[in-house]
């Protein structure tokens, strides 16, 4: 399982064009797991509202995730090099930011 985080825009532009792509001037979709989400949702969306968390089946998509090293970090996140068909998102959950504007995962999510 993969998750990513999309804002509701961006997810209704991904349905309509049938797979979420990589986000203009990247090679590939930024994605995460249970473990690291935390780290993206923190750093990137920080109390931003509107926001989605897709659960994607790394199974249902063209090309497979790579999992790469951040630099200055130890964490190891999934890298989608190609678009991710719509078909391949199995739930879609709203993740709103807590009031410190930190995030916590779906407990649909949080347990596997």
């Amino acid at each position: 399982m993969l998750l990513h985080i999309i804002t509701t825009a961006g997810w209704a532009a991904a349905r309509s064009a049938g797979s979420i792509t990589p986000a203009e001037g990247e090679e590939f979709v930024h994605c995460s797991d249970r473990g690291v989400v935390h780290v993206t949702a923190g750093k990137f969306f920080h109390g931003q509202t509107g926001l989605l968390l897709l659960v994607i089946d790394p199974e249902l998509m063209d090309v497979p995730a790579r999992w790469e090293a951040v630099p200055d970090s130890p964490l190891w996140f999934p890298h989608v090099y190609g678009p991710i068909p719509v078909t391949a998102v199995r739930e879609v959950h709203d993740f709103p930011p807590r009031p410190d504007g930190s995030f916590v995962l779906p407990e649909a999510v949080a347990t596997p």
